[in-house]
Parts: C-alpha cells; sequence; structure tokens
C-alpha cells in the first residue's frame, strides 16, 4: 500500500501569515498550487490559505477596488494535516469525507510538502492495476 511520502510534492510556498493577498496569489501561481500553508516568524504552522479564500477576498476587493487584506485575515485557522507516513487510503478518507482539495504534509512535527487530490487518485489508480492484474483507466 502506498504512503504519503511516496507521492507529496516537497516544493511549496512557504507564505507568511503577514503577506498580502496578492503575494500570495504570485506563489500559489509560481508553484502551481491551489493553496498552501501559513506559517508565522517563528516558521509555526499558523493557517492555511486555499484558492477559494484567495478568490473570496479579490471578489470583495474588486468590488471596492481595494486590496489590503493580509493572509491571516483570510486564512483558514483550523489546518488538517497528514504524516509522511500515514496510508494513501487514509489521506483519500480525509479528502473525501472533508471535501478538501489539498493538505500539508508533516513529518516530525515539521511541514515538509504538500499533498493533492490528484496525487491520491494517481496513486489509487495504480493500486487498482495491480488489484485487477494490471489493467489501467485509458
Amino acid at each position: 500500500m502506498s504512503k504519503v511520502q511516496d507521492i507529496f510534492q516537497r516544493e511549496f510556498p512557504r507564505l507568511q501569515q503577514d503577506d498580502t493577498i496578492v503575494q500570495a496569489v504570485q506563489q500559489l501561481r509560481q508553484f502551481n498550487l491551489t493553496g498552501a500553508p501559513v506559517f508565522d516568524k517563528e516558521n509555526n504552522l499558523v493557517g492555511y490559505l486555499s484558492e477559494q479564500d484567495c478568490l473570496t477576498a479579490m471578489l470583495h476587493a474588486s468590488y471596492f477596488c481595494s486590496l489590503h487584506n493580509t493572509i491571516a485575515q483570510v486564512m483558514s485557522k483550523k489546518v488538517v494535516t497528514v504524516l509522511t507516513s500515514d496510508s494513501v487510503v487514509d489521506s483519500a478518507v480525509i479528502f473525501t469525507s472533508l471535501h478538501l482539495h489539498q493538505l500539508p504534509v508533516l513529518e516530525s512535527g515539521v511541514v515538509v510538502g504538500v499533498l493533492n487530490r490528484g496525487q491520491v487518485v494517481r496513486a489509487l489508480e495504480a493500486t487498482l492495476g495491480d488489484c485487477y492484474g494490471g489493467e489501467r483507466a485509458a
């Protein structure tokens, strides 16, 4: 059975809670991600910023023609994480039950990357192929 450590993305932006939404969007685009963990000055995980959070802030800003929000003002403060040692199946359960798109990955209490639903789908597809004699979806 595949583990999160086999499939997660190790490169990710290190968003700071005092960064602006514009800075965050630029970093998310640079890494081709739809969200990222947010850190304080001591490098502690303090939140998660999603594309939805950015979209909401930018929509509000476009209405008032002003975008001064920091990440801390719009990020989710309750962060769901997975461990590198978690199984892909366990992470799939989290994604489906909580309707999330991406999760920070921890190893020894430190964020070491992000895991997205697409990575989990590909890993499960490979597992199903093994179950059914190598047959894979076209």
